[in-house]
């Protein structure tokens, strides 16, 4: 007798949570706890320490993908020893790198940690596709399960959001309808069931399993092959069209390539990349004369044109020095080498070996002790160092004071250049990698490669910082005010005077903003381009009479040495005077 069918569907339901819990009980458990913290973190408006947070979340986060590839990867494995390792020594190394992170000081740059664990997160991401499969004869069971695993992550994605909008939806007409307050903090926990824990187990529970994790038949999508074919193919052949004749223009005018052209050549590796692995089954399952013409012949023809890319970084390492980003740079250039090498000889019979190969060399570059990080932190100090001797000073660190002069007596150009590397160096690895050289109260403002005749200052106060009130004044008056030098009313060339004359409305007085004030008090800009500094005090500026004081307590300054009408200023304050 045939069941009704919502028993039947409540069956497969409950089947297929029973073989995801027998299948990966450990992910669905960090599954459970991360949806459970952050329900717990909308219910106590992220009350627990910042730090915590953090920490908690990564551990949560990184345990279900770990916990992932390993179930995947234990699979393969028959003696239940050596499965019981693989689980428990991972996850052991996960919470001592959790308590490590949690032991570092608040005031640490991150940076060097920060990019070694995301190297080793994206490597536990590329296990999940292929650490289960490093003994196969052929890419082709790889392939499949990568391609089934993303269209189930996609799928459990778009179910999970449809599930969470229609529930939002559901619980916000019953406030609609019938005037039931449904607090802000239940459409939170909604989207984190649905988009979290329902997503996840979903995703697990259409991952393939048994024969069809290792189907080892070519399965070519006639709409794949045509997207590739029609569309990213000739996209692909139109890179390297432009690079070959960009190519030939440098040749021919012998200059050197902009570094606009790395990026074009990334685009083209990532494309020639892309139409590999989607014409693979297609290769392998018909043996079409075409697919393996496109297969060999890419490589073969992108090849030449990574030299485009190599020169171009150069050049950028020759002109700005060494930077993170570059050495990856780099990096990412010589393995593009080694794709395009290793497709010729192998005539693309093996492809999985690319992402895992991206991914080892990512991880080896940003988790020992000598990496990318470490080395570009040590070899930008060692250049200001060098800089500092050469310029015969040995008293360090230099103070606000000092670096200015310093730098007042370089070359524009080359002042500029120091002066971006110890800002480069403050972004990057924080105060501390380079407190032997400067004390951290010195302004790093931008230096442009060349004087440039427009200048722009700005600053304003705390609103609850007390206004200092003159002696003898007991009457005031709140200006705020702006003005243009297009009314003409500005002598010519202003700022030879080193000040600025302002005429305050309704009070038939002048104001003087003093340049050299301005240039002091423009570092003081709240959280805005100077974040390391205060908020500028309250500051008296000079009157034309002389029983009077203006206390500025913000301001916004720009003009321009070729065009006296280009002058702008907004300012806010108090006049002070005696009545």
């Amino acid at each position: 007798m045939n069941r009704p069918w919502y028993q039947q569907i409540a069956s497969i339901l409950a089947g297929t949570l029973q073989t995801t819990l027998r299948r990966f009980p450990v992910t669905v458990l960090f599954g459970i706890a991360l949806s459970v913290y952050l329900i717990h973190l909308i219910a106590t408006d992220y009350e627990t320490e910042n730090k915590l947070i953090v920490i908690i979340g990564y551990y949560l986060s990184a345990g279900t993908l770990l916990s992932l590839t390993l179930h995947l990867w234990s699979e393969e494995m028959e003696h239940p020893v050596r499965k019981a390792i693989a689980h428990v020594l991972p996850h052991g190394l996960l919470i001592a790198d959790a308590l490590f992170l949690y032991s570092l000081s608040p005031g640490e740059s991150l940076t060097e940690i920060g990019i070694a664990h995301g190297a080793a997160i994206f490597a536990i991401g590329i296990s999940v596709f292929f650490l289960s499969f490093s003994r196969t004869k052929n890419d082709m069971p790889n392939w499949n399960f990568a391609s089934a695993s993303f269209g189930a992550f996609i799928t459990s994605i778009l179910i999970g959001s449809v599930m969470s909008l229609g529930t939002c939806l559901l619980a916000y007409s019953l406030q609609a309808l019938f005037n039931i307050e449904v607090n802000h903090k239940a459409y939170g926990y909604i989207v984190t069931v649905c988009n979290v824990f329902l997503s996840l187990l979903l995703f697990l529970g259409m991952l393939p399993q048994g024969r069809e994790k290792h189907n080892e038949s070519p399965h070519a999508s006639p709409f794949l092959n045509g997207i590739i074919r029609y569309l990213f193919l000739p996209l692909e052949m139109g890179y390297i069209l432009v690079l070959y004749i960009y190519a030939a223009k440098i040749l021919i005018t012998w200059e050197l390539p902009t570094g606009w052209v790395s990026w074009l050549v990334t685009l083209m590796m990532a494309g020639c990349i892309a139409i590999e692995f989607g014409i693979y089954p297609s290769r392998i399952g018909r043996e079409r004369q075409t697919d393996k013409r496109i297969a060999y012949g890419l490589p073969l023809v992108a090849l030449p044109l990574l030299v485009l890319m190599t020169v171009s970084i150069m050049r950028r390492f020759q002109d700005y020095g060494i930077s993170i980003n570059r050495l990856y740079l780099i990096t990412f250039n010589a393995w593009c080498y080694i794709v395009c090498i290793g497709l010729i000889l192998n005539k693309a019979r093996r492809i999985n070996w690319i992402p895992v190969s991206f991914s080892v060399i990512f991880l080896l570059t940003s988790v020992l002790p000598v990496n990318y990080a470490g080395i570009t932190r040590n070899k930008i100090h060692a250049d200001i160092e060098n800089e500092l001797k050469a310029s015969g000073i040995s008293s360090l660190p230099l103070s606000r004071e000092g670096y200015e002069k310093w730098l007042a007596s370089l070359p524009y150009a080359h002042a500029a250049n120091i002066n971006d590397r110890v800002r480069y160096m403050r972004n990057w690895f924080g105060w501390e990698s380079i407190s032997d050289l400067v004390d951290q109260d010195i302004l790093l403002y931008s230096l442009p490669e060349a004087e440039s005749p427009h200048f722009s200052y700005q600053g304003e106060t705390e609103p609850s910082e007390p206004l200092p009130i003159p002696e003898g004044h007991n009457q005031v008056i709140e200006i705020d005010q702006y003005m243009s030098g297009a009314d003409g009313s500005l002598p010519d060339k202003w700022w030879e005077n080193g000040s600025l004359p302002v005429p305050l409305e309704l009070t038939g007085d002048t104001v003087y903003f003093d340049l050299d004030t301005i240039w002091k008090l423009q570092a003081h800009t709240s959280g805005g381009t100077f974040p390391e500094t205060a908020a500028m005090p309250p500051t008296a500026l000079r009157c034309n009479s002389p029983d009077k004081s203006f206390v500025l307590t913000r301001f916004s300054l720009n003009y321009n040495k070729t065009n006296i009408e280009d002058t702008h200023l907004s300012f806010k304050g108090y006049l002070f005077y005696q009545k």
